[in-house]
């Protein structure tokens, strides 16, 4: 069988026995057992033959009757965004200005003893009518005690009352600043602490483990939390703790000056090339929606985005909020593939319902070769089964999780299957997913291991959240 192919004198690592394994391989779906060596897997077979590889250093893992599934990839994550959670005030874009001053009201009367307060995610277009210093006025009506900063959803807009306005300008002077930054503005105004970041990413990271993920998409924050979200992953990487791979993605919501996003991704891309696969950046992420009958992303920015992008290889993911909008996501995508882009691959995430073709559009019309959809991931940061959303059985399910999300991310040829020669990036569950009486219990599920690039990284009997916080405690960003 040409699946268990194997060097005899190459001895093993790593050896699974003692479960069932889930290859995703459809002319090989189920094995007794699997080895590998390194970061690669290289036998996939039975307990017999993987036996015949074990060697004295060979590890030998026994899976107690479990169920060993590819390791599962997140494409709806935001970690970033979870990461900061209860230190931002949250805002819902379907807020007007009323409830947008509400909900600051009420978070600035039940935490008096913050140091500055700062939220995110207002629709900006809430202060298009006002000037910066009627917006600035309107704030410190509001409250001005202590600095106080909102930033949009898009991050085009920025709302400071005049402490926070004066706190910056001074430091800004103090430090020969002639450009300030949002990072700039948050380390002035509301200086974000190590620790609790720490424990944040500590939690959120074996939360991952917990369900089962060895791959984070994230799909999308403002840039300033993935900034220091990634300045984390970095330094976990450094002390080789890691326990996901994480693929990150530059966000726009905007009209933007396109060479400018390209840049972005291009330096972000070549920070990532040094860390060996665990950490990526290869995605432009673009939100496309209408505001009052208008694009936020106009079509001729929208389609010079995904001709930049296309060029230097970057896949684009997509979410299309409304009919309207997935229409015109479509055809900028089909004239980018008529323009002879086609390496790379696109993901438009929006509900199912609005790309069924109509009497003025049809799909089948269009170049639309290695685009994947997938439903909406604008969701709350918590809700890691979006993907799960509208799946009929648990076999969906899992091919979302694997296969699907693996191809989505240009990722196939090394992960969502279990086959020779592929990352070995696994999960091991107790109970059979299979057999769950509806798909909607999968969510409940909880992996007893997982495995990355070929190391335990997480196991359920072992695990010693205090003992990595104290190890990463040590370093500094």
């Amino acid at each position: 069988m040409i699946f268990g192919l194997f060097k005899k004198d190459e001895n093993a690592d790593l050896v699974f026995v003692n479960g069932r394994v889930y290859t995703q391989n459809p002319d090989f779906p189920w094995a007794e057992a699997i080895a590998c060596k390194g970061s690669k897997i290289i036998y996939v077979g039975s307990r017999t033959d993987a036996e015949s590889i074990v060697g004295s250093e060979t590890c030998v893992i026994d899976m107690k009757g479990g169920f060993m599934f590819p390791g599962l990839i997140h494409t709806h994550s935001h970690p970033a965004l979870r990461v900061f959670e209860d230190i931002y005030i949250p805002f819902s874009e379907g807020l007007d200005l009323e409830e947008v001053q509400g909900v600051l009201t009420d978070y600035i009367l039940e935490h008096p003893d913050r140091e500055s307060y700062f939220g995110y995610g207002f629709a900006g277009h809430l202060l298009d009518s006002m000037s910066e210093e009627e917006a600035k006025q309107l704030l410190d009506e509001l409250y001005n005690e202590k600095p106080v900063v909102v930033l949009s959803s898009g991050e085009e807009k920025l709302w400071l009352n005049s402490c926070a306005f004066e706190a910056v300008r001074a430091a800004a002077q103090a430090d020969g600043v002639a450009m300030i930054t949002t990072s700039y503005l948050m380390h002035v105004v509301a200086p974000i602490e190590y620790d609790e970041i720490l424990k944040k990413v500590a939690s959120t990271v074996t939360a991952y483990c917990e369900k089962g993920f060895t791959s984070i998409f994230n799909a999308g924050a403002p840039e300033f939390m993935n900034e220091v979200y990634q300045q984390v992953l970095a330094a976990m990487y450094q002390q080789g703790v890691l326990k996901q791979r994480n693929f990150d993605s530059f966000q726009v919501v905007r009209d933007v000056v396109p060479e400018r996003v390209i840049q972005r991704l291009m330096q972000k891309r070549t920070n990532a090339t040094e860390m060996d696969g665990f950490i990526n950046c290869e995605v432009l992420k673009l939100i496309l929606k209408s505001d009052a009958e208008k694009y936020l992303i106009s079509p001729s920015v929208l389609k010079q985005l995904m001709r930049q992008a296309s060029d230097r290889n970057f896949n684009i993911h997509v979410d299309a909020e409304g009919k309207m909008a997935f229409q015109e996501c479509m055809k900028a995508i089909s004239e980018t593939r008529n323009a002879g882009y086609r390496k790379n691959s696109f993901t438009v995430a929006c509900e199912p319902e609005v790309y069924t073709s109509d009497g003025e559009f049809h799909l089948e019309d269009m170049h639309c070769d290695n685009v994947f959809f997938q439903v909406p991931t604008l969701c709350e940061p918590n809700f890691e089964y979006a993907a799960l959303e509208g799946a009929k059985n648990v076999e969906e399910i899992i091919d979302r999780l694997t296969i699907d999300a693996a191809i989505a991310l240009g990722i196939n040829d090394k992960l969502g299957s279990i086959e020779r020669g592929k990352l070995a990036d696994l999960v091991i569950f107790d109970e059979n997913p299979f057999e769950l009486i509806e798909p909607g219990l999968f969510k409940r599920l909880s992996a007893s291991m997982t495995v990355l690039n070929g190391e335990v990284v997480y196991d359920a009997e072992e695990e010693n959240l205090q003992e990595w916080y104290d190890l990463m405690a040590a370093q500094q960003l």
